[in-house]
């Protein structure tokens, strides 16, 4: 039966999250300053950081579900999606700091994305599937 601790699943809702406010920030910034104008990496990584962060905690976060039991399809699909998304990051950040950018770089991102989503929706259906009698709602 497959468990995941309340910590990990939290991790990986906590990666999601950290993911989208640095896109949104990446939205914002982006928003308020010309686009293609070549930026040194300090700055890069400043703009970006969230949206690297959030990708390296659901990359790593897959890993480490990939050791567990009766998760590995969901550890598997968080993996693969991070990964996707660390690379188009990175491809795309040193494109930037050319001042030259290719759209199939930021596609990866959200093509990454959404095989990340795949794996938490797996995730969860396996959670409740199975779920852990610490879970479970006491009787009154």
């Amino acid at each position: 039966m497959p468990t995941v601790p309340a910590l990990g699943r939290a991790a990986v809702f906590a990666g999601v999250v950290v993911f989208l406010l640095g896109q949104a920030f990446d939205t914002y910034w982006h928003a308020r300053n010309v686009s293609f104008v070549p930026e040194p990496p300090r700055e890069l990584w400043r703009i970006h950081l969230g949206i690297y962060l959030g990708a390296a905690m659901l990359t790593a976060l897959g890993a480490w579900l990939l050791t567990r039991p009766g998760l590995r399809l969901a550890g598997l699909l968080m993996l693969l999606g991070g990964g996707t998304q660390l690379l188009g990051f990175g491809w795309d950040m040193y494109l930037h700091g050319q001042g030259r950018s290719k759209e199939i770089w930021h596609d990866l991102l959200w093509y990454g994305f959404g095989v990340v989503v795949l794996g938490v929706v797996r995730l969860e259906a396996l959670i409740r599937r199975h779920p852990v009698a610490a879970d479970m709602p006491k009787a009154v």
